[in-house]
Order: structure tokens, then sequence, then C-alpha cells
């Protein structure tokens, strides 16, 4: 490219660039006044003067936005898809005023706590006028109801968006929004800063051989790696002596059968994972030397934990979905209709996302079947498949009432229906 050629493109840059600035700035101003009467009416609007709002724009607070901390491995691709998920979470999601109006939570992020915090420090003993645009955004202070709310919304939103990136067998993330303008008034940084921790894996001795496994744990508040243990009375285990709370592990293969029979975000399923043996009640099914640990979904009993004791440590070996053998509910559908484990992979219905796809809760054959095989909770997860990593195709469950027409209980069924 010769001179002249790059400094006309220079200079079309520079052009895009004001005409970007000029155009956040207007936008600005636009939303500073919605906000306003919003807040009041254009009564209101009309007691601030232009050159405020202009000066106002000059000393907003910036973008509210991800970063990793100091000494993090975390990807700059990650923070990006860090900050677009917490924008689609934003997306839709509004703040309460006092009078009733609703503000979209973004504009209040930004524009909203500008102006708040900025009419906040009126001196009203220098123009008493002041005063009454004081006390109508008195609901906006920070020891308010309204401002604790926003930051409750806003942990959550941000403590999501950290386990819906997070993953047991990659990174766990958790964020630190202690620094933003929200929580640390007039501070003009407005950074979410992300620490990551890489579980460590090691290999666990038991009857079978050696193990990969990850000790069960999440971050605390205080961004250190904390390690969960769990009583063995809890899962039925009787141990001689104490009953003292013990290691908890997770085998690799364990996270594996998770992955591919239940097949939802990972950090989802591993942040349900370590909630499940928090419980001061933990719900299982003893299975001769093992326990068997019931796993929810949105409320709802997906399949099994297989924890089995060795030593002075527990250990989740694997995940056994519901309708699978080996589990009380799979080897009662399978006497029902005198079918074995070959047979469910063929028809596809030994893992949540093909079994989702039968939608077989609209089916009242199938739907009757799974219920009276102790299974009915898996028709209440159909919402799921928009969670599922890799989608799977719609099936026919005319196809499953097919392949099992000889059974006897739809036989039965059948005479039953007629």
């Amino acid at each position: 490219m010769d001179r002249k050629k790059k400094k006309q493109a220079a200079i079309k840059s520079a052009a895009n660039v004001d005409q970007q600035r000029k155009a956040l700035k207007e936008r600005f101003i636009d939303r500073i006044k919605k906000l306003i009467i919003l807040v009041g009416d254009e009564v209101l609007l009309e007691k601030f003067p232009a050159i405020y709002l202009e000066k106002l724009y000059e000393c907003r607070y910036p973008v509210l936005k991800a970063k990793g901390a100091p000494g993090t491995d975390i990807s700059k691709a990650r923070v990006i898809q860090f900050n677009k998920l917490l924008l689609q979470f934003m997306e839709g999601a509004e703040l309460t005023l006092p009078n009733g109006n609703k503000i979209p939570m973004a504009w209040y992020l930004s524009e909203g706590t500008t102006l708040s915090d900025s009419v906040s420090e009126f001196d009203i003993s220098r123009d008493p006028k002041l005063e009454g645009i004081k006390k109508e955004f008195a609901f906006g202070l920070h020891e308010s109801k309204f401002h604790h709310d926003l930051q409750d919304i806003l942990e959550m939103l941000v403590s999501e968006a950290c386990i819906f990136l997070s993953d047991y067998n990659d990174h766990i993330y958790r964020a630190d929004i202690s620094m933003t303008p929200y929580f640390a008034p007039f501070n003009p940084q407005n950074d979410i800063i992300i620490h990551t921790f890489k579980p460590k894996k090691e290999t666990i001795e038991t009857n079978k051989g050696a193990r990969t496994a990850i000790r069960l744990g999440w971050p605390s508040e205080d961004f250190e790696w904390e390690y969960y243990n769990v009583k063995p009375s809890l899962l039925g285990f009787k141990t001689p002596g104490l009953d003292i709370p013990l290691e908890l592990y997770i085998s690799t293969h364990a996270f594996g059968r998770l992955q591919e029979r239940i097949n939802i975000t990972p950090g989802i399923m591993h942040q349900i994972l370590l909630l499940t043996f928090l419980q001061p009640e933990i719900s299982h099914r003893w299975n001769g030397n093992e326990s068997h640990v019931d796993f929810l979904v949105s409320g709802q009993k997906v399949g099994y934990l297989v924890v089995k004791l060795h030593g002075s440590k527990l250990m989740i070996h694997t995940f056994l979905f519901l309708t699978n053998n080996d589990t009380f509910e799979g080897e009662k559908l399978g006497r029902l209709l005198s079918i074995v484990k070959e047979d469910k992979k063929y028809l596809e219905i030994d893992t949540l996302p093909t079994f989702n796809a039968y939608h077989i809760d609209k089916n009242e054959k199938l739907s009757k079947l799974f219920k009276d095989a102790g299974c009915g909770s898996l028709l209440k997860l159909g919402h799921l498949q928009e969670f599922t990593a890799n989608q799977v195709s719609d099936k026919d469950p005319e196809s499953i009432l097919h392949y099992l027409a000889d059974a006897p209980y739809l036989n039965k069924q059948n005479l039953n229906f007629e």
C-alpha cells in the first residue's frame, strides 16, 4: 500500500472511531434520560441541566467485564466466552423501582449506577433545590434494599456463568466482584476477576487395582480450594469405631459415564455432584458392599452414583443411568419386558439425551411402562434437551413399541387398552 492510500485508510479509521464514540455518547445520554423518567417523570428530567448529562458521560463507570486474576492461566477465549455468557444471562433481566417501573439490569449496571452514585453526592447545603432530586434517587443508595437486591442478582448471575464454564476435567472457576462499584462504592474499575482452579488427579488403590480419581472439592469464598468429607454412615456403610467424615473421591471413569449418560453442561453436572454429598441426609440404596447414591437433576432422579469404601477413603466408581442394569429400576424394566443390556443399548434408552429424544411423556403406553418400572422421573426432564452438550435428533417412540411387540407386559397392556 502506497503512502497516500495508507493516509486515506488512517483518516477513514479515525473517522470510524469518532463516529463510534459519538454513538456511544448519544446512547448513554439517551438511556440516562429514560432512566430519569422511569424514576420520576418528565418534570424530574427537566431539573437536570444538559451540561450535567454531558459531564456525567465523561465520568461514567466503564462497562462491566471479566479478566483473569494475576497469575492465572485462563485463556483470552475463555474470558470472552464468560463475558458473552454473562450478557446472555442478563438479557431480559429487570430491576423493579419503588414506583413499580422496571429498568433493564444491564442499563442500571452502567448508566444507572453512574447516575445514582453521582446524585448521591449532591451537596444540598449549597443548593437546596437538589434535595428533591436526591430524595428521588435515595432508593439507589448502597445501603438500600434495592442495591442489596442488585448485589444478590449480580452475584447469582456471575456464579452461574462460572459454573457453566467449569469442568472438573479442566478448570473450575470462581469470580471476585468485590471491587466493582456495586460493592466498592465509586471504584473507577469495573472488573470481574476470575480465579481458576485445576483439580488434582490422584492415584487411589482399590481392591480392583489403582484408579485415577479427583478428590471432591470446590473453590471457597476466600478463593482457596476446599475439600469436602462425608460420613460413611450417611451412605449406609458400617465402620468400626468413630463415624468420622472420610475423604471422597470420584474416578475419571465416573466423570466419563456422567458425561456420556447425562451429557448436559459439565459444570452443572459437577455442581450437582458436589451438592449431592453436602446434604444432611443423603438418599441412597444399599447394594451388597456398595452404596447407590441418588443423582437428581432438576429435582428428578436420573440415576445413581456408585460409591465404595476403600480403607479410609470413599470413591465414586461409576454412574448408572436409571434404566441401566444393576439399578433397582433398570432391573425391574428388564424383567417387565424380558430384555437385557444389549436391548436397552439398541433402543437407545440407556442415556438421558437419547431417552429424551423419544418424547416418551407424550406416548401413553410407554409412559405407563416407564412409570411402572420406577423410571417415571425421566419423563419430566424433556426441557434438559437445550442443555445437552451434543444435540440428538428426535426419535419415533413407536419404534420402541414395534421392537418390544412380543413383550408380555405390552401384550397385557394392549388388552387393557382394547
